[in-house]
């Protein structure tokens, strides 16, 4: 099964791969900056505020990539239905 997922991945549309690449490095990101926030003192007095925007940060890279996902695919289908 993860065999013709990956398959049908590696056989997108250009528009496609691209939003769905594009949205994987922003999440990439997003991760690498909320991994910063956790790793601070936690004897600083912006520990707490650190770690609750590393949270928002770590959920907001999840909705980056259910978002990228769905247009990807939205777009993909769109262009195989031409």
């Amino acid at each position: 099964m993860l065999k013709r997922i990956l398959k049908r991945m590696g056989g997108m549309c250009r528009p496609a791969w691209y939003i769905f690449s594009r949205c994987f490095v922003l999440a990439g990101f997003l991760l690498g900056c909320g991994l910063l926030l956790t790793v601070c003192d936690p004897a600083a007095p912006q520990y707490l505020t650190a770690r609750k925007t590393a949270s928002a940060i770590f959920e907001t890279a999840q909705a980056v990539l259910l978002i990228g996902i769905l247009f990807s695919a939205i777009v993909e289908d769109q262009q195989s239905r031409r």
